[in-house]
C-alpha cells in the first residue's frame, strides 16, 4: 500500500503541472485514496469484512440480531450465554475459537460492531448493532441473495417515486394539473376496468417478487435508524464541544439553547427522523398498513411464503414503530440533557477545567524544553479518589441478624449504691482525686513533702496505682531534688512491696492539682 501511494503521488505531482485539467482529477484520486484509507481503519462494517474473524463475527451476530426474529436489543448475560453456545458448536466443528463469549462480545464493543447501553427498564446492560454491523451483515446478506436486482417490483417502485417527486417539486399550477388530470384519468380507466371485469391479477411469482422487494426494503430501516441515532449522538458531542470552545456567553448555540431552541430536533437528523416518526405514528396511517398487511397475508399466493418471511411481513409495522419510538426517545433525551447542561450553567465549570487543562499542557510543553522526561521533581502529590470496588464483594445488610432470639427480660429499678459504682471504678482507674487530696493535707502539715512521705503519712489504697499516680502528679507539677526515695506499699495479696524512685518534692506555691 505503501508503494501504492508513492505511485498515486507521482502521478499527482506529473498532472498538476499539466494544463489539460488532469492535474485536478490527480489530485481527487490522492485525496480519496487518503479518505478511503482512513474510513477503512476507522469503519466498523469495512474492518468487521477485512477481519480474519469477520465471517465467524458475521455468522454469529447475524443470528442474534436478525430482522426475521425482530430482535435489535437483548441483555448483555443474555447475549454472552448465546454467543458461548454458537462457540461450542464451532469448537465441536474444529474452529480454533478459544476464548469465552463474554470476552469475544467485550471485543465486538471495543471495536464498534456492538453498542453497550445502560437499560432503564433492566438490571443489567444491554447490547444492540452498531451502526457498522447493520452494515456489515446486509452486505454480506446481499452477496448470498439469490433475488436479482432488476426486477419488475423495483422498476415499478423507481417509477412511483420519479413521477411523485417530479409532481410535488413542480411550483408551476398548469403542469401540476395536467399531471393531476392525467393520472384521475388513469385510475378512472383503472376503475372502469374492474367493473367490467376485465382486470389483472398478480399471479403468484410476480406478488412474491414485490413481497421480497418489500421486505429488502424494511431490511434497510434498522440500519437507518442506528446511523440516526448515531448521528444524533454525535450532534450531541459538537454541540457541547462548540459551546465549551465558545468563550463568549453570546455565542450562537448558547443563545440558541438559553431561547428555548431545540437545536438537536432541528438539525437536519432530527427534522428527517421527525417527519418519518410523525406518520409511523399517525394512527389513521399506521391502521390501514396493518389493514394492508392482513389483507396481503390472507392472498393465496402468501401461502406460498416462507415462515420467516410470513413472520417479517407481520411485523414490519411493529418493528419500526419500536424502533422508532426508541430513537425519538433519545433524540428527546439528549435535547433535554443539552437543555439542563447550558441553563444550570454546568458548561462553566466545564470550560474552566478545559482551559486548566490546556494550560497545564502548555506549561508541560515549555518544560519540556529544560527538564527531562525522567528528571525527579522534589514534590509531593497527594492523591485524590476514590477506592472503587466491585459490586460482587458488596454484601447487603440482613436486618434479622440483629434480631434478638431469645425472650427479653425485664427488670425491675433499684437504687443505685455510689459507693459500690466508686469501688467499681477504683478498680480499673487511678484515683487522682484521693491522691491530690492526699497532696494537700500532708503539705498543710509539713510545708513540703516528697512522694515517700505523702506514702507514709497516707498509705496506698490502690496499691502499686497509687504510687504510680503519684509520681504522675510529681513528675507533671513536683520539683526533682538531689536524691532517692524507697516507697512502699501493700499489694491486693497483702504482700508488702518496696520500690525506689527519684526523690521529688511538692510544693504549696505550684499549682499542680
Amino acid at each position: 500500500m505503501a508503494y501504492r501511494l508513492v505511485v498515486y503521488r507521482r502521478f499527482a505531482y506529473r498532472f498538476v503541472s499539466g494544463v489539460d485539467g488532469r492535474g485536478s482529477a490527480a489530485v481527487s484520486v490522492v485525496a480519496d485514496l487518503h479518505r478511503l484509507q482512513r474510513l477503512s481503519r476507522a469503519d466498523p462494517a469495512w474492518t468487521l469484512l477485512r477481519a480474519d474473524s469477520g465471517p465467524a463475527v458475521v455468522a454469529m451476530l447475524s443470528r442474534h440480531f436478525s430482522s426475521g426474529s425482530g430482535t435489535r436489543r437483548m441483555a448483555a448475560p443474555e447475549l454472552f450465554g448465546l454467543v458461548d453456545a454458537d462457540l461450542q458448536a464451532l469448537r465441536d466443528e474444529g474452529f480454533d475459537l478459544p476464548r469465552s463469549g463474554q470476552a469475544y462480545c467485550t471485543d465486538w464493543i471495543r471495536s464498534g460492531y456492538l453498542v453497550r447501553r445502560a437499560s432503564s427498564a433492566a438490571r443489567e446492560e444491554t447490547v444492540e448493532p452498531s451502526e457498522g454491523l447493520l452494515a456489515a451483515i446486509s452486505y454480506v446478506t446481499g452477496l448470498e441473495s439469490s433475488t436479482s436486482t432488476v426486477t419488475e417490483s423495483r422498476l415499478t417502485t423507481l417509477s412511483a417515486q420519479l413521477q411523485a417527486l417530479a409532481r410535488d417539486s413542480d411550483p408551476r399550477a398548469e403542469t401540476r394539473l395536467r399531471a393531476l388530470h392525467a393520472e384521475r384519468a388513469e385510475i378512472d380507466r383503472q376503475i372502469a376496468a374492474v367493473e367490467s371485469g376485465d382486470y389483472p391479477v398478480l399471479d403468484g411469482d410476480r406478488a412474491a417478487e414485490r413481497v421480497a422487494e418489500i421486505l429488502a426494503l424494511a431490511s434497510e430501516v434498522p440500519g437507518d435508524f442506528a446511523r440516526v441515532r448515531a448521528e444524533l449522538e454525535r450532534l450531541n458531542r459538537d454541540l457541547r464541544a462548540r459551546i465549551l470552545e465558545d468563550t463568549e456567553d453570546r455565542a450562537d448555540t448558547l443563545g440558541e439553547v438559553f431561547r428555548g431552541v431545540d437545536v438537536i430536533g432541528r438539525s437536519d437528523a432530527g427534522r428527517s427522523f421527525s417527519g418519518f416518526y410523525d406518520m409511523i405514528i399517525d394512527p389513521e396511517r399506521s391502521a390501514r398498513i396493518d389493514e394492508w398487511i392482513d389483507t396481503i397475508l390472507d392472498r393465496q399466493f402468501a401461502r406460498g411464503l416462507s415462515a420467516r418471511q410470513r413472520s417479517r411481513f407481520r411485523r414490519l409495522l411493529t418493528e419500526m414503530e419500536e424502533s422508532g419510538a426508541e430513537v425519538h426517545r433519545v433524540m428527546t433525551s439528549l435535547a433535554r440533557s443539552l437543555r439542563h447542561f447550558v441553563q444550570s450553567r454546568h458548561y462553566e465549570e466545564h470550560r474552566r477545567m478545559q482551559h486548566e487543562l490546556r494550560a497545564a499542557q502548555r506549561a508541560a510543553l515549555r518544560a519540556a524544553g529544560h527538564v527531562k522526561p525522567f528528571h525527579q521533581l522534589e514534590l509531593e502529590l497527594v492523591q485524590v479518589g476514590m477506592t472503587i470496588d466491585s459490586v460482587s464483594a458488596l454484601r447487603l445488610h440482613n436486618p434479622g441478624d440483629d434480631r434478638v432470639a431469645g425472650r427479653i427480660e425485664t427488670h425491675a429499678p433499684g437504687t443505685a449504691d455510689l459507693a459500690a459504682l466508686r469501688q467499681l471504678v477504683r478498680e480499673s482507674e487511678i484515683d487522682f482525686d484521693e491522691l491530690s487530696g492526699n497532696v494537700r493535707t500532708v503539705l498543710a502539715a509539713r510545708g513540703r513533702a516528697t512522694v515517700a512521705e505523702v506514702l507514709a503519712d497516707r498509705p496506698a489504697t490502690q496499691g502499686l496505682a497509687s504510687v504510680v499516680g503519684l509520681l504522675v502528679l510529681a513528675f507533671d507539677h513536683g520539683h526533682p531534688v538531689p536524691g532517692e526515695d524507697t516507697v512502699t506499699w501493700t499489694s491486693s495479696s497483702g504482700t508488702h512491696r518496696a520500690a525506689t524512685v527519684q526523690r521529688r518534692v511538692f510544693t504549696p506555691d505550684e499549682d499542680w492539682t
